[in-house]
């Protein structure tokens, strides 16, 4: 009984929560998840009635795409290899013109964020929206469970939200980000860390998407400490695919906020690498969000924490902390120095951007010179 009463007392106490009033919004969609589903990619396309089907797909993942295209067959109609980060418009205008000539009805996308944001490029100008997409992820952008597209042009990045770009399908296999590398693994959590943790301070944010990110969190920060001990775990994959998919799940209907403004300002403009990006900014964001929304910030802290009794360093700044940690101790960049930004361009991204976003230009400016010192909050 003593022993019992002991193990109770050691743990952790839940933060009160009450539901109150809201909306939320739950976008249509189709999961098939687990290992080895590549191979029903096939009769998935052919579930959704379309003739001539697009592969898009980064180099790294053309064996999967190899494996799709004799998957279907007559519905084949032509490929795109190779993608570029940010979707540069040049490249969306030249993909397009590929879907219209070879009067493609739908895209498989295989790959990371470039390669769905690429197929998003092209549905959202499709005749009548009549393109529709199938995702299959190699990586954890989560950007296949979002209405969210995105296009750069003139060092300036433009996104929208419609939910004509919205995977009809997305197809999960952790056996095809088995072989990612440890830092590319890394910075692609960093990523979807962001979509889970900036869905709890949005203006859209609600009780639903809260539990979601949550949930995401925790499966993403188990997932990479496995990954990090042994990089082909399948099971570590798999959770880590888990949670990109709750993170993406989560933005769908929270949207974004500062953090997601300044990560595509700096990718738009300066070319930043969109992962990494998220691994220097976000804790820098969330030491300054987090005090805002303490009850959320405190549940997510807790799913970050291996052990979610270990409430020492979960004051003000401690999401931030742990989020710091996290990625540092993962091996990815934690500075916007590291990624090439000049001390310069900080100042210059600041100007006008505070007051576009509601914060102010120096909120912008204490954010982002953190960050690019590396600084832990």
């Amino acid at each position: 009984m003593l022993s019992e009463i002991a193990a109770e007392q050691l743990m952790p106490r839940p933060v009160e929560f009450s539901p109150g009033s809201f909306v939320h919004t739950f976008w249509p969609g189709r999961v098939v998840f687990g290992a080895g589903t590549l191979a029903q990619v096939g009769d998935e396309v052919a579930a959704l009635g379309v003739r001539r089907v697009l592969v898009v797909d980064t180099r790294s993942a053309r064996a999967a795409a190899d494996a799709v295209e004799q998957q279907l067959g007559d519905r084949f109609a032509g490929r795109i290899d190779g993608v570029t980060q940010h979707v540069p418009t040049e490249l969306a205008n030249a993909a397009r013109a590929t879907a219209r000539d070879l009067n493609a009805d739908a895209i498989v996308a295989i790959g990371g964020g470039s390669a769905i944001g690429l197929a998003k490029a092209v549905a959202l100008t499709s005749a009548g929206g009549g393109v529709v997409i199938v995702a299959v992820p190699t990586t954890y952008a989560g950007s296949e469970m979002t209405p969210v597209w995105g296009e750069t042009a003139g060092g300036s990045k433009a996104t929208g939200v419609d939910s004509r770009v919205l995977p009809r399908v997305v197809v999960y296999d952790a056996a095809l980000s088995r072989g990612l590398p440890v830092k590319v693994t890394a910075a692609s959590v960093a990523n979807a860390m962001a979509h889970c943790v900036e869905a709890v301070w949005t203006p859209q944010a609600d009780p639903i998407t809260e539990a979601i990110a949550v949930e995401g969190v925790r499966a993403l920060a188990a997932g990479l400490r496995a990954v990090l001990v042994e990089p082909e775990d399948l099971d570590a994959r798999g959770k880590l695919l888990y949670g990109a998919c709750l993170g993406g799940s989560a933005l769908a209907t929270a949207g974004t906020g500062l953090h997601h403004k300044l990560c595509h300002l700096l990718g738009g403009t300066y070319n930043l690498p969109h992962a990494e990006t998220h691994a220097a900014v976000l804790p820098q964001v969330a030491r300054i969000k987090a005090p805002t929304v303490p009850q959320s910030a405190a549940r997510l802290a807790a799913a970050l924490r291996e052990d979610p009794r270990n409430t020492t360093d979960a004051g003000d700044g401690g999401l931030g902390r742990e989020l710091f940690e996290l990625f540092r101790g993962a091996g990815v960049a934690v500075s916007l120095r590291e990624l090439g930004l000049a001390r310069g361009q900080v100042d210059e991204a600041v100007v006008g951007f505070g007051e576009s976003v509601g914060v102010g230009d120096e909120v912008v400016r204490e954010i982002l010179v953190r960050a690019w010192d590396g600084v832990r909050p």
